[in-house]
């Protein structure tokens, strides 16, 4: 009954900083108005997150998805996080590698305290203007304390199947997902996996 889903495909470190990211993201009209980009969060989230030189310019998806300034940027960016936001035409977008080197990390003793019950994130935008807009998220969306909705599950088991499945295909296999206790065959399901 603890068990928690990642909301966005990246690592489980960065799911409150990318939430807290979003949250502010409509209080700008542009990325361009970003003076820079704080986050404060646990020590651990930091090392793997943000730790490496190679994470504020990760040159490829294995790093750009473990790189909390860089799904930071594309968060504020793009106003979400997705596969399509890990290949190469992301990756070298010079509006997104500005912003990545805009981003601060810092470790928290408080975030600390609370691993890893928590996940907490502090996280201040500061405008060209001088203007700040803060958000904190303990606990992102996917988390048990913070669980998903079917409908959110749903979304994303959607987008990630398009790249594989058609609609149609990708719709039968998650109504038998949906009704596995009840599934008389699961070879059935697992002939649904099958990319079409």
């Amino acid at each position: 009954m603890e068990c928690s889903i990642k909301r966005f495909p990246l690592g489980l470190y960065s799911q409150t900083v990318v939430q807290a990211a979003l949250e502010v993201r409509d209080k700008v009209r542009s990325a361009d108005e970003i003076a820079e980009v704080q986050i404060s969060t646990g020590s651990t989230a930091v090392r793997l997150m943000a730790g490496d030189p190679e994470k504020w310019g990760p040159a490829t998806r294995e790093t750009a998805d473990h790189s909390m300034p860089y799904t930071v940027a594309v968060a504020l960016i793009h106003g979400m996080v997705e596969e399509r936001h890990f290949d190469e035409a992301c990756l070298r977008d010079p509006k997104v590698l500005a912003l990545t080197q805009r981003v601060k990390v810092q470790a928290s003793k408080a975030a600390d305290r609370r691993m890893p019950e928590a996940m907490l994130c502090d996280l201040k935008l500061v405008t060209r203007s001088g203007a700040t807009h803060a958000a904190t998220v303990e606990y992102h969306k996917g988390h048990w304390k913070n669980p998903m909705s079917d409908a959110d599950v749903e979304a994303k088991f959607r987008s990630l199947a398009a790249n594989v499945l058609k609609p149609a295909r990708s719709g039968r296999l998650l109504e038998r997902l949906w009704n596995l206790e009840g599934a008389a065959d699961t070879g059935e399901i697992i002939q649904l996996t099958v990319a079409d």
